[in-house]
């Protein structure tokens, strides 16, 4: 399969950085990094959304591996890799023209596409997580930090690119170019962030958050939550779920309603 490359790429780099940005982080001080925090903008520690004492223990430092750039990047490449590829993919290739000629059910060749990009989100969460265990069994941190604690803030992330993957393959249903679909869920992305920013530094807008998915991606908080940890993960997790697997369910529809088209 195509995405096998990716796959393999994805999960060692997510490993590599997992243990990177731990030996990066042992090499700051709490006392530093509560001094360069102290000079944040009011509105950037809003955006954190977790208190300053909490950032700057061991534990709140290493829960930035969940929302760094590289990890949210590398799963998002995934998700719109493997939903573009679930309708529009095989249409522009031309391989839908012969596989929808045999007697299965369309809806089964989405169930397929569905099943791997679920099956390697779970893998690119697992591969952070991993890296993330490697870095503190090998490198010298101040105080002592469970790998366990971790746990939410992956299964965070695997449901956040399973319910990408679900919008993705959505839109490709409607369309038969990948690369248009491609770009269209980028920017659905992108305007999933700002309205969950705007929501987040703006108390009377705070309604837009029901608007975007990635209101309900906040590993960094299920990480540091404590006794609260749990009834989050159930609700934020049990969001993105639906909403992915309603995603899907809705390109199913689509997909086995419409024609389709002759490559070009």
């Amino acid at each position: 399969m195509d995405c096998r490359g990716q796959l393999l790429a994805s999960c060692l780099l997510l490993v590599l950085f997992g243990w990177f940005f731990v030996w990066l982080q042992s090499l700051f001080k709490v006392g530093a990094i509560a001094g360069l925090l102290s000079l944040l903008p009011d509105f950037v520690r809003e955006l954190l959304g977790v208190p300053l004492e909490q950032i700057v223990t061991p534990l709140g430092r290493l829960s930035f591996l969940y929302v760094h750039l590289v990890p949210v990047l590398v799963c998002f490449g995934w998700a719109v890799a493997r939903g573009s590829a679930a309708v529009s993919g095989g249409i522009s290739r031309g391989t839908y023209e012969l596989i929808l000629t045999l007697p299965i059910r369309r809806v089964s060749v989405l169930f397929a596409a569905a099943a791997v990009a679920s099956g390697g989100a779970a893998l690119l969460a697992a591969s952070l997580w991993l890296g993330n265990c490697l870095g503190i069994a090998t490198v010298e941190l101040e105080g002592e930090v469970p790998a366990a604690a971790f746990l939410p803030g992956a299964a965070n992330l695997c449901f956040m690119t399973f319910c990408f993957s679900g919008i993705t393959a959505l839109l490709s249903s409607f369309d038969r170019d990948r690369w248009r679909t491609m770009w269209l869920a980028s920017g659905f992305f992108v305007l999933s962030l700002i309205l969950d920013m705007v929501a987040t530094l703006w108390p009377p807008g705070d309604w837009l958050a029901y608007l975007s998915f990635l209101s309900a991606y906040d590993p960094q908080a299920m990480i540091l939550a404590g006794p609260e940890m749990l009834p989050m993960s159930l609700r934020h997790n049990s969001a993105l779920l639906l909403v992915g697997l309603a995603a899907y369910v809705l390109a199913g529809v689509v997909f086995s309603r419409r024609d389709i088209p002759v490559p070009r």
